[in-house]
């Protein structure tokens, strides 16, 4: 069997990022107008009588009680925002709520309550999505064997993977789209792209582009609990990383600093009675969420057993060996990450760069354990040889997660 090594991964900014205090101060404002337009605001409280105004006030009060705070999250890509930066960051702060400044297509007009349909959505994707590949390239402009393009925000056919390649010609690239798994997609990628160089005559490299342009699906007109907590936790998040046979990285001059994650094994598991609890569906104007108040009761449940079966496949034992491993924890949400340390009996810095990237980036769907991977790669106080765990939960109620090891 082919051994298989994760490197070369190259976060890409395609906007700046946003202080999670003005993010939701900027909701707080979009929320008041929306709730005091006629024939739009929907709020979800018996406190309200039917056609009042809704207060700024109660607003706050709501959008504070139920967003994800900037002691958890202090900064997000929010692509969709750029044209609005100035107001966010300079004029909101001395701005009456009765003002407002919305991004371009977010203008809700007579008669269309939710904001910009889908295909207008898709298309910003089709627009923006290209400046990925072209920065993820600019780093390393020898073509792949495959590309592996994963997103769950935004498709188009040809798709931006596809005219990545012709634009540079690569005639002989495979692309493969590995499309809407959601916060787990970069596992089912890696399992691709592993079986691709286990095929592979050459032991051809084969490049991973994550572009999840979530900003894309906020709903900016629905005041209620769980989509202030949608839209106060999900971030904009691109990356891309290369998997390679062992010997080919050893062998390639054109990779400086050999350093990586070794894939030792993998694991995933469709949790039983929960097909309902997390979901990611297509909807007239953007796709849909919803995670129930279950999911952590499932995790706290099953994760246990679910890693021991893993380390179980790569010869580890996870009880005797866990205090010397690291864990790139998928943040679903900032008590994800805790009742999985809780759980299997870890401490918070095993874990500290699934708390730090949540922190500094905030829930990029597929591209955040990337993220995570990278810089427990570049964390010099993690030594060759360390075992990694990584981990992430997405529809189905699907589990997935990789045994790696520090090179």
């Amino acid at each position: 069997m082919k051994s298989i090594i994760l490197s070369n991964f190259h976060p890409v900014t395609v906007g700046q990022l946003f202080d999670q205090e003005k993010l939701n101060q900027y909701t707080k404002f979009l929320y008041y107008h929306f709730q005091n337009s006629p024939g739009l605001g929907t709020v979800e409280s018996s406190d309200q009588v039917k056609d009042e105004k809704v207060s700024f006030d109660f607003i706050s009060d709501q959008v504070d009680k139920y967003s994800v705070s900037s002691e958890n999250i202090s900064s997000r890509q929010i692509i969709i925002f750029e044209e609005v930066k100035d107001f966010i960051e300079k004029i909101m702060e001395v701005t009456s709520p009765m003002e407002y400044h919305f991004p371009d297509g977010f203008e809700v007009k007579e008669g269309k309550s939710s904001g910009p349909k889908i295909e207008v959505r898709m298309e910003w994707f089709k627009n923006k999505m290209g400046f990925v590949f072209d920065q993820f390239y600019s780093k390393n402009n020898s073509k792949p064997e495959n590309l592996i393009h994963v997103t769950c925000s935004g498709y188009s056919s040809p798709s931006v993977a596809q005219e990545a390649v012709i634009e540079r010609n690569w005639s002989s690239v495979q692309v493969t789209h590995s499309y809407h798994m959601g916060c787990y997609g970069a596992f089912p990628a890696i399992r691709t792209a592993s079986s691709l160089i286990a095929a592979s005559l050459n032991n051809g490299r084969v490049d991973v582009v994550h572009t999840e342009l979530l900003s894309a699906h906020l709903n900016l007109t629905e005041f209620s609990p769980a989509n202030t907590m949608i839209c106060s936790l999900f971030a904009d998040g691109f990356i891309g990383y290369s998997l390679y046979e062992e010997q080919s990285f050893m062998n390639d001059d054109a990779v400086l600093e050999k350093k990586g994650l070794r894939i030792l094994a993998s694991h995933e598991l469709l949790i039983p009675d929960s097909l309902e609890d997390m979901s990611w569906d297509l909807g007239e104007y953007n796709f849909l969420m919803t995670l129930s108040k279950r999911v952590p009761v499932f995790i706290r449940k099953n994760i246990k057993s679910f890693l021991t079966t893993l380390c179980e496949k790569g010869d580890v034992d996870l009880e005797k060996q866990k205090s010397q491993m690291y864990f790139a924890i998928h943040p679903g949400g900032p008590k994800i990450i805790d009742y999985v340390v809780s759980e299997i009996g870890i401490a918070d810095d095993q874990a500290r760069w699934s708390y730090e990237v949540l922190r500094n980036h905030g829930n990029m769907s597929s591209a955040t354990i990337p993220y995570i991977l990278k810089n427990i790669i570049d964390d010099s106080s993690i030594k060759a040889g360390t075992k990694v765990i990584a981990m992430a939960f997405g529809p189905g109620l699907t589990a997935t997660s990789l045994l790696l090891e520090k090179i």
